[in-house]
């Protein structure tokens, strides 16, 4: 069976009444590639995960899936630390040598 995959591409016409025309192919891979316009009116961004669903006349259908609280939660937080200081290893690093430093410091004072 040979399914067709197609997206419409956004002529005037097409995309005030919200149907959206384009055409995409199946890749050796098995990727489609969905178009740049239809990602963006659908707010789908990289990594969107998408359910898969084909109907009865052949046609197949693309939903998004309802994120995991996890996953949500991971999204929320992606890059809230950015901004706070360097690499963390180098910190602790920096912190051990000057407790070090102190310590020794110490010892030498009670000679």
């Amino acid at each position: 069976m040979t399914v067709t995959a197609r997206v419409d591409r956004l002529d005037d016409s097409s995309y005030r009444h919200g149907k959206m025309k384009s055409r995409t192919r199946v890749t050796s891979k098995g990727q489609v590639v969905i178009p740049k316009g239809v990602r963006d009116r659908l707010h789908w961004r990289a990594g969107t995960r998408l359910g898969v669903e084909t109907t009865a006349d052949g046609a197949v259908v693309l939903r998004p899936e309802a994120p995991t609280a996890l996953a949500a939660l991971i999204d929320e937080l992606s890059g809230c630390m950015r901004g706070f200081g360097g690499d963390p290893l180098a910190d602790l690093a920096a912190e051990h040598r000057a407790e070090v430093e102190r310590d020794e410091h110490r010892v030498r004072r009670r000679r």
